[in-house]
């Protein structure tokens, strides 16, 4: 199994592999950290992966000694969605995220609309947490369900 995580909170990104490998130890899990990096990533190579963990919010670009990771973006994960939907990619993504607002939308409107625009792929969404473990049994649940 092969899971593309695209996370730019390095601590969170940490804790979602160390989730995702004590279950399902065989599994390779690919990460990306900014829009750029995460849309060309899925663009060119998503028949390589079985299921994609998108963060909604973060950087344009990865951060590095040049780049500072550009702008953050609050809807970055909506709009790699609508990407796909427009190339017709239909890799299942589940939607890992802190936070319940995006750019004054609430988190559960925004789940309504994308399983009904994009109900061929789009599986839900995890609210992750660093003080709670509970977001753990519901990410191994709908891993589970999905591969």
């Amino acid at each position: 199994m092969k899971i593309l995580l695209i996370e730019d909170v390095e601590g969170k990104a940490t804790s979602i592999i160390s989730c995702i490998k004590e279950e399902f130890p065989e599994c390779d899990v690919v990460t990306r950290s900014s829009y750029h990096s995460a849309a060309k990533e899925i663009f060119l190579n998503h028949q390589e992966y079985q299921l994609i963990l998108l963060d909604m919010s973060m950087s344009t670009y990865d951060k590095n000694i040049e780049e500072l990771g550009g702008v953050p973006e609050a809807m970055a994960g909506k709009r790699i969605l609508e990407g796909m939907f427009l190339r017709e990619i239909e890799t299942k993504v589940v939607v890992v995220t802190m936070y319940d607002r995006f750019g004054g939308e609430k988190l559960n409107e925004l789940d309504k609309e994308f399983q009904k625009e994009y109900a061929d792929f789009y599986r839900g969404y995890v609210f992750f947490s660093f003080n709670k473990a509970d977001w753990q049994r519901v990410l191994i649940n709908k891993i589970k369900q999905l591969v």
